[in-house]
């Protein structure tokens, strides 16, 4: 399995929506269909996540900040990650003053682009169109953070996906992706992409080290961008 396929299992990158989500269910819930769906693999989920109550009630917590619903969320996808840190670090986008001379809607992050517009507003920050090298070059960098010290911007998270997922690949194999990838992350430390991930990782363990992609843009600002971003680019949204 490579991560593009974890990713789709676990409810990145424009998957289908899960039935439980972790702000509405109780502890006794979670439990049960954890133990059944570990149960059917073979597996004993008290094995496999000895701290299971204390951080799936740690994690059902954090979880309660977001406030985004999934249908307003943007969707980049595995493959989109690179090319969009490369047009932020290079100032494709227009996100500072000077504005570009080449006017797209009236608000700077317009939803729904399509077309030439679209090819217009992915590269309206470039001198060509704004008189400046260096307004729109945003820093991009990576660094090790506790998932704990992350906060989720979606407010719907599907424990039954990430449990799910977490049975079949086997606990360890799930952490380990969750390791060896990144999340998208706002200056503030709330994550754009990677909330499924990051229920994962907190029912694993809290304190797990995690890689992030810290965007120096606040969340105010990273959110309308990404969504403009994932629109211009062509990617549907959730539903």
């Amino acid at each position: 399995m490579n991560f593009k396929s974890y990713l789709e299992a676990v409810g990145e990158g424009g998957s289908k929506a899960g039935n439980l989500e972790v702000t509405k269910i109780s502890l006794e819930e979670a439990k049960e269909y954890a133990l059944r769906v570990f149960k059917e693999e073979g597996l004993d989920l008290y094995k496999e996540l000895p701290d299971f109550d204390k951080n799936f009630l740690h994690a059902k917590e954090h979880a309660k900040k977001g406030h985004t619903k999934r249908k307003d969320m943007p969707v980049i996808t595995s493959r989109d990650v690179d090319l969009f840190k490369d047009r932020l670090q290079q100032g494709y986008i227009d996100i500072n003053p000077p504005k570009s001379r080449i006017k797209i809607k009236k608000t700077p992050f317009p939803e729904g682009l399509q077309g030439e517009q679209a090819k217009q507003w992915l590269k309206n920050g470039l001198k060509l169109y704004d008189d400046s090298e260096t307004d729109d070059k945003i820093k991009v960098k990576l660094v090790s953070v506790r998932v704990s010290d992350l906060t989720g911007i979606q407010e719907q998270m599907y424990f039954d996906k990430v449990m799910l997922k977490r049975a079949k690949e086997g606990n360890q194999e799930s952490t380990n992706f969750i390791r060896s990838s990144y999340f998208i992350c706002s200056s503030d430390l709330v994550i754009i992409d990677g909330n499924h991930r990051w229920l994962s990782g907190m029912l694993n363990s809290p304190d797990m080290k995690v890689n992030i992609m810290m965007i120096d843009l606040p969340m105010k600002t990273l959110l309308p961008l990404t969504l403009a971003y994932s629109d211009a680019i062509g990617n549907k949204r959730n539903k």
